[in-house]
């Protein structure tokens, strides 16, 4: 897998959102434009085998640091999807 820096350079902005439309895994899943029950457990299992690959390698500090990180995507995602919530009248 090639490497890929998580910010930009120029201005610091995090780069991950951007990644996401050039992975296969993403691409297969929204081609038909349906997000199945089978897609969302699969993914699940890609996520919690990469984050299990992860955690092996990780020194004890640069694993405190991950699950700081990590964590705070995981809030960062759902205030995202509360806001969407909110704007487009989804079903809370």
């Amino acid at each position: 897998m090639m490497e890929k820096p998580w910010f930009d350079q120029e201005t610091g902005t995090l780069l991950l959102d951007e990644y996401v439309i050039e992975m296969d895994s993403y691409r297969r899943i929204v081609e038909d434009e349906t997000i199945t029950d089978d897609e969302l457990i699969e993914q699940t299992q890609r996520v919690t085998s990469l984050l299990r690959q992860l955690e092996e390698t990780l020194s004890p500090e640069a694993k405190a640091i991950a699950t700081e990180a990590l964590g705070e995507l995981a809030v960062l995602n759902a205030l995202q999807v509360k806001r969407l919530q909110a704007a487009s009248m989804l079903p809370q």
